[in-house]
């Protein structure tokens, strides 16, 4: 233990493990580069005896918050005993995720590290809070709460924050943002091992986040500014040839050589260079995988869906034979989305309906069609944060029911996508859009303008649409477009 105790990147590789996004297995948690970076300026902070402060400002695809993490459980396992924790999410599934995470640790922590009773080493509620967990084994508190729902951490005492995509909350509204900010890390004292990591990804200039970096990059915050620009994230590299290095310098525009002055390395600026032709325009590109802090804040604001890529309406296509149809439960007062989609050659809509009727209506008009139809069925869970979920026991219901339906990665009947899931499905419906692989009915130009990665529930037409494109990149509608992206 005292070996751990100085050395977190070791007790992760050797004690933590989490799920590969490719593989979906449990494997060790060794830090990659921009990982490591980041870690080390933490401790460079908590070893000079300060309180660690920081403020992220997240690419994609790194594993920054699991980073955080996996550090503020080092410090709860391992460093300090009764050392309180508590993290606040944009929304209630990635609330969920960071659970998950922590109870997954536990259950795969090395046994001969878990001295005592094994349930003292189990994520229990703490005083029968559902908000608040408790390790006896360390009598530390793992607090989750959720940008709209705060309150439900105020005053306890807590000597560690996360803060995540902080940029989101109260819907970019500086004022409520920083508010929200107070209640959750307001009783988090200022002293050594202490420590408050607020990260996000960008979303434009006009928010909480933005100023508080700026506040951090001038020296006026307590917190280090640090940014991950894409070219640090190993994932982002392809293999250059010898043969292939003149050709390639030589097909480099301004930018991207720009990028080779400040060294990147080739390989990483060969797959910007690559990457960049999905995009209809640089700014799309840098709004995604941003250089610098300046391009991500200056280009997050970019439509999720390029308008020129939009298709216009086609009102005499032949209408194709079905192949897919996703249901999609309303939640609150928004209605019950059912669609039908044709797979290929190209994504066409076939037919969709909003349905303004009782849950247990809406769910039986989805198994007569499938039933009638024979073609599989999505269940998409698409709920607002705080709302009541009902994708669960819709799933459950039609499978009763002897509908057909089609399982995610963790073989569920249904399909919950987090961000990150969110943000491939994207990727996937941008590619067959930009290639004219979409026919549309009707003029949808408003439907995917109005479409926000933070607010997906306010356009459940579009997720219809988004999952339907992720079945037929999967291979359910396999064609020539399986290798798209």
């Amino acid at each position: 233990m005292e070996r751990y105790a100085e050395n977190f990147s070791l007790w992760a590789e050797e004690c933590v493990k989490v799920i590969d996004k490719e593989s979906g297995r449990e494997v060790p948690f060794r830090l990659n580069a921009p990982q490591r970076r980041v870690a080390a300026l933490m401790e460079k902070q908590r070893r000079a005896r300060l309180p660690v402060r920081v403020i992220l400002l997240k690419a994609r695809q790194w594993g920054g918050s699991t980073l955080v993490q996996v550090y503020m459980a080092w410090m709860q396992l391992v460093v300090r005993r009764g050392w309180n924790s508590v993290t606040c999410a944009h929304v209630k599934d990635a609330a969920g995720s960071i659970r998950g995470m922590y109870t997954r640790l536990l259950r795969c922590y090395p046994p001969e590290l878990k001295p005592g009773k094994p349930k003292d080493w189990e994520l229990v509620p703490y005083e029968k809070s559902a908000s608040v967990g408790y390790v006896t084994a360390r009598d530390c508190q793992v607090a989750i709460a959720t940008a709209l729902s705060p309150n439900a951490v105020r005053g306890s005492n807590f000597a560690m924050a996360h803060l995540s995509e902080v940029a989101f909350w109260g819907d970019g509204d500086a004022g409520t943002a920083e508010e929200i900010v107070r209640t959750v890390s307001g009783s988090v004292l200022r002293c050594p091992d202490s420590v408050i990591v607020m990260e996000s990804t960008a979303n434009g200039k006009e928010n909480y986040f933005y100023e508080e970096w700026k506040r951090a990059v001038s020296g006026k915050s307590d917190k280090l500014a640090v940014f991950v620009p894409w070219h640090e994230i190993e994932l982002y590299r392809r293999p250059v040839t010898r043969a292939e290095t003149g050709r390639l310098l030589a097909s480099l525009d301004d930018y991207e050589r720009a990028l080779l002055e400040r060294g990147v390395e080739l390989e990483a600026v060969a797959w910007y260079h690559d990457k960049r032709k999905e995009y209809q325009s640089h700014e799309a590109m840098m709004a995604e995988f941003p250089s610098t802090a300046e391009e991500a804040f200056s280009t997050s604001r970019q439509p999720v869906f390029a308008p020129e890529t939009v298709p216009a309406a086609e009102e005499k296509v032949s209408a194709p034979a079905a192949q897919l149809a996703v249901f999609i439960p309303g939640e609150g007062k928004r209605p019950h989305v059912l669609a039908e989609f044709a797979l290929r050659p190209r994504l066409v809509v076939v037919s969709e309906m909003e349905m303004a009727v009782p849950l247990g209506e809406a769910v039986n008009r989805a198994g007569r069609l499938q039933r009638a139809a024979g073609r599989p069925l999505m269940v998409v869970e698409n709920a607002a944060p705080e709302e009541r979920t009902h994708a669960r026991w819709c799933s459950a219901a039609l499978a009763e029911a002897g509908a057909s339906l089609v399982y995610d990665e963790e073989d569920r009947p249904w399909f919950a996508p987090d961000t990150d899931v969110l943000s491939e499905w994207i990727d996937i419906l941008n590619a067959l859009l930009r290639d004219g692989e979409v026919v549309e009915k009707e003029d949808v130009r408003s439907l995917y303008a109005g479409f926000r990665f933070a607010a997906p529930w306010l356009a459940p037409r579009i997720v219809a649409r988004l999952a339907a494109a992720f079945y037929r990149r999967s291979g359910g509608g396999a064609t020539d477009y399986d290798s798209l992206l």
